[in-house]
């Protein structure tokens, strides 16, 4: 690839930076200040921390148990989970609420008991919630916290990862219209998922997930990046996600005939996919809140957020059926990582839904994500600690490079093109013949742009999609099988012979693959 470093750029060292303020980053952060550190944390803007609805699941209700935790995340995750990790979450999960309360977090309570909901595939009710703004109101918390203890804060966005000798020596931000190149020992990244590959998506941005791909660059493996968790009930025609939290109190889903067609509480790949094959009958689908409005719950004060969404598009929860479709929501794949969030390159950690640590399996449990963004936020912040006094500055050698023609604007509409690829042969339903084309025609704009791929251009952001978009896929055509949120209409059933594998790749592999079509 040739790599351009802009002639001009702001140079700063730094020993810990940490790009991402959702829960991952910020417990990281946090945790990091108060054992006396000085992270410096990259922002770009809301993440998808702010929009999380339903809550945070962790066993603390005195008729349940991190072992129960334990057995409903494996269930869920189909048996391929990694079972430290799942040990590791579940039995932090009254740790983590007791640091989240000490942080400000203030979780609903009844007469000074938490109040507790249900949501799909979970044995007891173990869901800690605010309203249904849990995730916006961690986020503000965290944010008040982390100014609180002054951390430093960054507005850019991450456009290159350095390395010497396989260690972290520096990283590339764009901010605006300049360039800051950050000398680090440290380098966490806290940047979120890629579901927003997508055409559908419920993610805050129209199209994330090239960090992962510049990690890949940088030399990072990556690992289940086949499993992309679909949610069930998405708004039609918006990106407006509607909680599990809804059918965990008793909302039904019915089709266009008024019939009810799958159990609302069945993991979310059984729920996606049953709405997926109505929707493909040609039967509309729709959330009917009326068995709430029995129970007296008033729905405006125990789901305000969906509320206002509904009452914007003139829809009436008391009166209406709330007309919904899946879309993809969470990347459950993303850059492996061991249970301290450390990945293939030296001093280079992965916290959050950019990270796999195999916690999820083929599919995460519902309300696992905010739990596993600030269990290992606080490990890798712990890990950190204790590494860094033993830590020097790796060389940072930075050369501009000359001689390369630089194109104004990438091809033009290839990122609307790329999300509606997906949506369509890399989605909800694969098979081998649609996979395969997907491949043929990611490796095509791969090698359009290869000659172009300038750091800190928008090429270069669309180059890193690509890849991620390619180990999404090329990871789906060698699973063999159905598991999970991976379902292959040629492999209907679950193999033994993987359920033992978890599929890796590394930039080698991606290049490796160019003639499957």
């Amino acid at each position: 690839m040739n790599l351009y470093i802009p002639p001009s750029y702001q140079l700063a060292e730094r020993d810990i930076v940490i790009v991402g303020d959702g829960i991952a980053g910020l417990s990281c952060a946090i945790t990091l200040k108060e054992l006396g550190f000085n992270p410096l944390v990259i922002t770009r803007g809301k993440g998808n921390t702010y929009l999380s609805q339903g809550g945070i699941a962790a066993a603390i209700a005195p008729d349940d148990s991190p072992y129960l935790h334990y057995l409903d995340t494996l269930r869920a995750g189909k048996l391929i989970n990694d079972q430290e990790a799942v040990l590791i979450t579940t039995y932090s999960g009254p740790q983590v609420i007791a640091t989240l309360t000490r942080w400000g977090v203030n979780f609903d309570k009844n007469n000074h008991f938490y109040e507790l909901t249900l949501e799909a595939a979970h044995s007891k009710r173990r869901i800690l919630k605010v309203k249904d703004y849990t995730g916006r109101a961690i986020y503000e918390a965290l944010h008040q916290r982390a100014k609180a203890l002054n951390i430093e804060f960054l507005q850019g966005e991450l456009r290159e990862i350095f390395t010497y000798d396989g260690k972290v020596s520096g990283l590339l931000l764009k901010r605006e219209s300049e360039y800051l190149v950050i000398r680090t020992k440290i380098l966490v990244l806290a940047t979120g998922g890629a579901a927003s590959l997508y055409a559908r998506h419920s993610n805050i941005q129209k199209i994330g997930g090239d960090a992962i791909g510049i990690a890949l660059r940088a030399g990072a493996v990556v690992r289940d990046t086949e499993f992309v968790q679909f949610h069930p009930t998405v708004l039609r025609n918006t990106n407006y996600l509607i909680s599990e939290a809804v059918r965990g109190e008793g909302a039904y889903l019915v089709n266009s005939e008024g019939r009810r067609f799958v159990n609302e509480l069945a993991p979310r790949d059984e729920v996606s996919k049953a709405i997926f094959r109505e929707l493909s009958a040609g039967r509309e689908v729709y959330l009917d809140f009326s068995p709430l409005v029995k129970k007296g719950i008033k729905i405006e004060e125990r789901f305000p957020q969906i509320y206002e969404i509904l009452r914007s598009v003139n829809l009436n929860p008391y009166t209406d059926l709330i007309p919904v479709e899946p879309a993809a929501h969470y990347f459950i794949g993303g850059i492996a990582t061991d249970t301290f969030g450390r990945s293939s390159v030296e001093n280079l950690y992965a916290v959050g839904e950019c990270a796999c640590t195999g916690l999820h399996g083929a599919n995460r449990l519902a309300s696992n994500s905010l739990l596993e963004g600030a269990v290992f936020g606080i490990r890798a912040a712990h890990d950190i600690a204790v590494k860094l006094p033993f830590l020097k500055f790796a060389p940072l050698t930075l050369k501009p490079t000359e001689g390369i023609t630089l194109k104004k604007d990438p091809p033009k509409g290839i990122v609307e093109q790329l999300q509606n690829l997906m949506w369509k042969k890399v989605g909800l339903i694969r098979t081998e013949k649609g996979l395969k084309g997907a491949l043929y025609q990611i490796n095509l704009w791969l090698e359009e742009i290869y000659p172009f791929t300038p750091l800190g251009s928008e090429y270069s952001k669309i180059f890193d999609l690509l890849l991620v978009a390619k180990s999404i896929t090329l990871n789906a055509l060698k699973r063999k099988e159905t598991r999970g949120c991976h379902h292959r209409e040629d492999w209907p059933t679950e193999r033994e012979s993987y359920r033992k594998v978890h599929l890796s790749l590394d930039l080698n592999d991606l290049w490796s693959y160019k003639n499957l079509s």
